[in-house]
């Protein structure tokens, strides 16, 4: 983790340069918080928690693939969250044809 921003890297990568300080403070957990704040945003705006609940599971399962290389460690805790995401979206659908 580098303490500083060289323009250098900022151009050639500006995601990443930008993205390094997060998750060089939280590690592969990051990615949760903006993942939430939204899933939390679709629920509002739509009241049904299937939407939140793909949302979780498609962004989960997308971001745990990439964070696998870095954070091997926080690959479970994906994992989790995509079947919670998935038992969430299940339940959900049966009971709104109910």
């Amino acid at each position: 983790m580098s303490s500083h921003v060289n323009g250098s890297e900022f151009l050639n990568s500006p995601f990443d340069t930008v993205m390094d300080t997060f998750t060089g403070l939280l590690g592969g957990v990051f990615w949760l918080i903006p993942i939430g704040v939204i899933a939390v945003a679709l629920y509002v705006k739509t009241r049904e928690v299937t939407a939140s609940a793909i949302w979780i599971m498609a962004s989960c399962s997308l971001v745990g693939t990439a964070v696998f290389s870095d954070y091997p460690e926080v690959g479970f805790l994906y994992y989790v969250f995509v079947v919670i995401g998935l038992m969430t979206s299940i339940v959900s659908i049966f009971f709104m044809r109910r």
